[in-house]
């Protein structure tokens, strides 16, 4: 029993030794200078219509819901979900519409998302 303990003392002395070496988490970062600021337009269409129809409700008694303003095509408009059920709701609403080359391109995307989620997705 003593030696085990010998043995535990010296290894607890051991632990507590300064290293003589550096593993480099310590390094500090030196900045030489500090980066320029980012120069950003603040009046970008994304950014000047934030909140356009935010007022609908209050100024227009509630009856129109700002989905029914959107300028968009009636597959896209409103609609969430993934590049494949976007495109199989395309297909649906305007497939007998589109011009063949189109509708070869979409039926090639569809298939290869088909397999592409089938095999490494969230919902497998």
């Amino acid at each position: 029993m003593s030696v085990l303990a010998g043995l535990l003392k010296a290894g607890a002395s051991f632990c507590q030794t300064a290293r003589a070496f550096s593993t480099g988490a310590c390094c500090q970062i030196r900045m030489h200078a500090i980066p320029a600021l980012k120069k950003v337009d603040r009046w970008t269409e994304k950014r000047s219509m934030y909140g356009v129809y935010d007022n609908i409700g209050i100024l227009g008694d509630f009856k129109a819901h700002p989905k029914e303003l959107i300028i968009a095509p009636c597959w896209v408009k409103a609609f969430r979900g993934n590049e494949l059920q976007r495109l199989t709701r395309k297909k649906r609403m305007v497939g007998d519409r589109m011009m063949t080359a189109e509708k070869l391109q979409l039926e090639k995307r569809v298939r290869f998302l088909y397999r592409r989620y089938n095999r490494t997705g969230k919902y497998r």
